[in-house]
């Protein structure tokens, strides 16, 4: 199945570039500027509104793709389910837990130059 097949890759290829946050701690994350963002990850935003806009389009029962948003101290964090198949009333696909968090001026901050970083955890998920 093809579909959502280029914005899974637009959130993929953001997770590969994901690096260590901080010395101290295993956190990892893609650093940027908040004020000014790279094409990817403009292009990620682009997905999680055009996510959400299909969400409201399509309220009528079928599942969300955008669940679980929190806002949080400097943060917020939202997951991204597509689903790949179905069999047997099973739904099987991808969660993509999606991270958006703003820095501190922290002492063990490995790229400095940098105010926000996304964290993207990519999990299997299925459910019925």
């Amino acid at each position: 199945m093809g579909v959502f097949k280029e914005e899974a890759s637009v959130i993929e290829n953001v997770a590969k570039k994901q690096t260590r946050i901080y010395n101290d701690a295993a956190d990892h994350g893609y650093p940027y500027d908040i004020n000014n963002p790279t094409s990817d990850i403009k292009a990620l935003i682009d997905v999680i509104k055009q996510f959400k806009a299909l969400d409201k389009e399509f309220s009528d029962g079928s599942k969300p793709i955008i669940r679980n948003r929190q806002v949080w101290g400097t943060g917020v964090t939202l997951d991204v389910i597509i689903f790949w198949e179905q069999d047997g009333g099973i739904f099987s696909g991808t969660k993509y837990t999606i991270s958006f968090n703003k820095t501190s001026k922290h002492p063990s901050l490995i790229n400095k130059s940098c105010n926000g970083f996304i964290s993207i955890d990519i999990n299997r998920h299925s459910e019925r």
